[in-house]
């Protein structure tokens, strides 16, 4: 082998070494956890069973059995999924967000510092400001939501209308379009994203929440009774759990 053959080796080696240095930060922010399971009975992350202490990444698929229950950790909120619900979540720019694609979720956030946003079909939740917050997304059907809070805040967005929950209220939730067929994880963030599933829409649904045919004051929220037993379940589970800021 000549000097020139043998230093040209060398010099590629060393370029392949300080690559692949280059990419270590950028590979490590990449797969850096966003939250950690903190119990789970029936709960898998994709298709492998999870438990207590797994690590949660970004685009990773939470789902529950029939009769299953899952509870995470995701920025400084903890989340409960209840029996036969699937999320994803991803790292927002201002708070976590969540994705909702099928079944019920509780809600426990007591920071003063960082919030929540949650997408379930075509409606946007979003932490109000008053802490701490005890509350429940329940997706019933693409076209059909419930959201209750037992403490705290938390808006909904359905369509251009927008509504506060308040402690101790729920409403009835009518989503402008229904969200079907979503295929990759992608955050709702991502201008991709509802090129990502079909819309169709919901109109009616909104009808039968009217009442009667849709006129241009048709709104998409209708005030019902709390849940009082799903939401008052969670504050055992998640209350060990919770503190405020704690990462």
């Amino acid at each position: 082998m000549t000097r020139l053959t043998k230093f040209s080796l060398v010099a590629i080696a060393v370029l392949g070494v300080a690559w692949s240095f280059a990419l270590a930060p950028v590979h490590a922010a990449q797969t850096k956890a966003l939250g950690m399971i903190m119990d789970s009975q029936g709960g898998r992350i994709g298709s492998a069973p999870a438990s207590a202490g797994s690590s949660v990444f970004v685009g990773d698929i939470l789902n529950t059995d029939t009769d299953g229950a899952l509870t995470v950790r995701i920025g400084q909120t903890t989340y409960q999924l209840l029996g036969d619900t699937t999320v994803v979540f991803y790292a927002g720019q201002s708070s976590p967000i969540a994705e909702l694609r099928h079944g019920a979720i509780n809600i426990s956030n007591n920071s003063a510092t960082e919030g929540f946003e949650i997408f379930a079909s075509d409606v946007r939740i979003v932490s109000g400001s008053a802490r701490p917050i005890q509350g429940e997304v329940s997706l019933k059907s693409p076209c059909e939501l419930v959201v209750s809070s037992r403490e705290g805040l938390i808006d909904v967005v359905a369509g251009s209308e927008k509504k506060t929950v308040d402690h101790d209220h729920a409403y009835r939730v009518i989503p402008e379009h229904s969200v079907d067929k979503t295929r990759d994880p992608i955050s709702p963030e991502d201008p991709n994203y509802h090129k990502n599933h079909t819309h169709t829409g919901c109109a009616a649904a909104l009808a039968q929440n009217a009442k009667g045919p849709i006129t241009a004051g048709a709104s998409h929220f209708t005030e019902v009774a709390i849940g009082a037993v799903g939401v008052i379940a969670i504050v055992s589970t998640i209350k060990a759990y919770e503190s405020p800021d704690r990462p």
